[in-house]
Formats: C-alpha cells, structure tokens, sequence
C-alpha cells in the first residue's frame, strides 16, 4: 500500500515540480536579459499608431475575397474597366466604389479620405499605393498609408527595415502585443508598453545558461511553453514515459486494472482522434496545396490589370490559400481543444448562408423553415461542401439540398437520385475502403458533426445524406 501511495504521489507531483522549475528558468533568462542594454526601443502604442495592423499583415497584400460580397465586388470591378455603370449599390462596398469612381472621374482624393478608409483595396494592397501609380506627385503625402512591404526598402536597423523583415508568424504576434516574439535572430521582450530588442549575441549564450531551447512556433508539435512566435522547451528535458508506463504496470498488478484500462482507453481514443486530424490534413490540403504557386504574389500585383475571364480562376486560386491557412488554424485548435466544445459563431440567415454554398455548387436548395443558428461555421460548411461534392460527383443528378430551422434542432438532407440505403452506411464511411472515394470524406463530416453536439443519418432510397445538429435553446431562433 505504501508503495502504491508512492507511485501515485510521484506521478501527480513530479510534473508540477518539473513545470515550476521550467517556468523559473524561463523567468530567470528574462531577468538576466532584461539587464543588458537592448540595441534597440520601440514603444508598442508609437508601432501600432504609425503602422496599423493591416499595413503590417501579409494578408492584407492579397485579394480580401471574404471582406466583401463577391457579386458586389465583380460588378465594381467590370464598371472600373470602362468607368461606366451600372455600379453597384451594397452599402458594402461604399469605399472601393468611392476610389474607383474618384481613379476614373481623374478626381483628387484629400489625405482625410486615406486616414479614414480602411487602407486596403478589395484587390490586395494599399488604395495609397494604387492611388500614386496613377499620381506620383503625391507619393510623399500618401506612403505613410502604404502597406509596408509597398514602401522602399529601409535601413535594416530601423524600425521600418525590422517589420518588413518579419515574417508572418512575427507580424501576427506583434499584432498581438506578444511578451516575446524573435525576428531575424533578434529577440524583442516586451517591458510594459515598450519593446526592447536584443541581439543574437546577448539572448542566446543566455539561452544556452539556463537550458533553454527556442525553436520558430510551428517547426515541432510539443512546446513546454509557447509564447508568441517561439517555442520553448528544455534543453535536456527528462523523459518521464517510461516511469509513467512502469507505474502504470505496478498499479495493474495491485489491483486497479480498472482503472488502468480506463486510462488505456482515454489515451487511444485522444490518438485515435489525433489520427484523424492527421488524415483531415492529408485529403483537405491536396486540393488547395495543388492550386497554390509562387506566381499568386506577382499576379495579385498586376489584378488590376489581368484580362476578366482569368478573374474567376485567380480568385479560386486566392480562395484555396485561405483555405489552407483556415484549415492549418482550426486542426491545431481541434489538437489542442482537449475534448473542449468547438466555437460557435451566428449565421444570421439558413437560407441565406446555404445559398452561397448552393450556388457554387450549382444545386437545388429548398428551405421549408428559415432561422438564425450558432454553429462552427468552418467546419459546417467543411462537411456541406464534402457531402454536396460528393453528391454531385458520385450520385444521380439532380440534387437537392433541403433545410429546416425548428426549436432544439436544425437539419439539412443532401439528396441526390442514387440507390445507397441505410445498410451502405457501414461500408462506404469505411476510411481508404470506398472505391468511390467516398470513405475519408464522410469520416470526417461525421466526426466533425459529432463534436458539433450532431450526427449524420443515411436513407433512400433516393439517396439522403441528413446532417442534424442538436442546439441549446438559445442557438436556434426560427424565421
């Protein structure tokens, strides 16, 4: 008995002495570093008042394809190449269609409207850039509106030189008002609202000091700790499985197998779902990684100027890296949810919001009863366009998609004239098993439906794919 006590105390008190010793390492290398003279100060308050966050975003350099509606936007975009209505009128768009009205009627925009706007154009980049393609003469009034990377490359040890050097990850955690972030081997520390900057040569044989190990966020999976580009980890950091496996041993023998098998049974059901994960990276990405190529840089730079009927296919290919980086984001938070709910956003409008998807697909939808609904809308619309792309590509046409918002529930059947009844379920969600090619994709939409509080049912025939997803009373309001 004492010895089970012993094993027990060890295995819940050893990995909270190992975290407090690691978290005063961390704050010891602070402090160290903290008492040498930074090579550089930049207040937090000064960076974000000369350069707002979208004129530091990478993003902000592509077309914003999600910040405005893309009916609108077309319209704008073909009235532009004649300046000539119609124009569009969606309250949406009021400030691209200001510029492009004012770039057309060869009228002066005054400096206010650039301070007031959003700063960047549906295109990508700056509307102060494009605006001094067309009028040089005012670049120098205007460049404090330009998109970093727009402007002249500046000294490296400046502050200017130092943010367009930053690669995303960097940029994102300064957005963020991180405590700590690295950039072109330079450590920033943040010191109340100020920034100080240390080079290689001070922050690193500290590193080495205390055992430390930095790593770029992204290039490992487990982190000690993560603190805004940077992944920290020991330097030589003890393994603690095999103590934990022999324990586990020794507390079977002593008879609690019970709980031992529990425990086997939690951890192979988190890897199985980690498994998962990694099977939705591998058949999500393809598609996106396949579109993607070094030429979407030079291409968003000359949108203006690209013939119409490539408008279509640069915007899918715009769409499909948003997409890769959507899905990178929401897999990391589904690793790190620890069984938690997945987010729940508002979608307005059923009708609606399906009918964009719908649209793109080119299919039926009918909506018996409209309403607003809570839901996590990445991967909702993840597993609609799965199961209505599968439809399409390996059902009988037609298909039709209906909808339903009642009290406690919503409901979408995907319905095409196929001949699948509810005893093909077993088979065809079977991954790498389907020779349709239907498997993986409907493992996902139904382990994603699952943790949405749902499940998905097959019936026919005709063939019916009903996704159904259970809410709280207050995530459901009828129209």
């Amino acid at each position: 008995m004492r010895i089970l006590l012993l094993i027990i105390f060890t295995l819940t008190a050893w990995p909270a002495m190992a975290a407090t010793t690691f978290s005063e390492q961390m704050t010891a290398f602070r402090a160290q570093l903290l008492l040498a003279d930074p090579i550089a100060r930049y207040n937090l308050i000064g960076i974000n008042r000369a350069f707002p966050r979208v004129l530091l975003s990478p993003d902000s350099l592509l077309p914003q394809t999600t910040r405005y509606p893309l009916k609108d936007i077309r319209r704008l975009y073909q009235a532009a190449q004649k300046c000539q209505g119609p124009w569009p009128v969606n309250p949406q768009v009021t400030e691209p269609l200001v510029f492009t009205r004012a770039m057309c009627n060869n009228t002066q925009l005054p400096v206010a409207w650039f301070s007031r706007s959003g700063f960047i154009h549906p295109g990508g980049g700056s509307y102060a850039a494009k605006y001094v393609e067309k009028y040089p003469a005012r670049r120098s009034e205007l460049v404090r509106f330009f998109h970093i990377q727009e402007r002249p490359k500046a000294e490296p040890d400046s502050l200017l030189g130092r943010l367009q050097r930053m690669d995303s990850s960097a940029v994102e955690a300064l957005n963020g008002g991180a405590k700590a972030l690295a950039s072109q081997n330079e450590m920033w520390i943040r010191v109340g609202s100020y920034y100080h900057l240390y080079a290689a040569q001070q922050w690193q044989p500290l590193v080495a000091e205390f055992d430390l190990h930095l790593t770029p966020r992204g290039e490992q999976d487990f982190c000690l700790a993560r603190v805004g580009n940077i992944c920290w980890n020991e330097e030589k950091a003890p393994s603690y499985w095999p103590y934990l496996v022999g324990a586990l041993i020794i507390i079977n023998l002593v008879a609690l197998g019970g709980w031992g098998f529990n425990r086997w049974t939690v951890q192979r059901r988190l890897m199985q779902e980690r498994m998962l994960v990694l099977q939705i990276l591998t058949h999500e990405l393809r598609t996106p990684i396949a579109s993607l190529s070094m030429t979407v840089e030079g291409f968003r730079r000359k949108f203006d100027t690209l013939p119409e009927p490539f408008y279509d296919e640069f915007r899918r290919l715009c769409e499909d890296s948003r997409r890769l980086k959507q899905l990178a984001e929401a897999s990391k938070d589904y690793l790190q949810s620890n069984q938690k709910p997945l987010g729940k956003e508002t979608i307005p409008s059923i009708e609606e919001w399906l009918g964009y998807i719908c649209e793109e697909h080119q299919v039926t939808l009918q909506v018996s009863q409209d309403g607003a609904v809570r839901a996590n809308v990445y991967w909702l619309t993840t597993s609609l366009n799965n199961l209505i792309a599968n439809a399409v590509k390996y059902g009988v046409a037609p298909v039709e998609v209906h909808a339903k918002v009642s009290a406690g529930r919503f409901t979408i059947a995907i319905c095409d004239q196929g001949d699948l009844t509810a005893k093909d379920w077993k088979h065809i969600r079977k991954p790498f098993v389907s020779q349709s090619g239907l498997g993986l994709g409907l493992t996902i939409v139904e382990s994603m439906i699952e943790r949405m509080g749902g499940k998905l049912i097959l019936s026919g025939p005709p063939t019916t794919f009903t996704l159904e997803i259970h809410c709280d009373a207050t995530d459901v309001t009828s129209g």
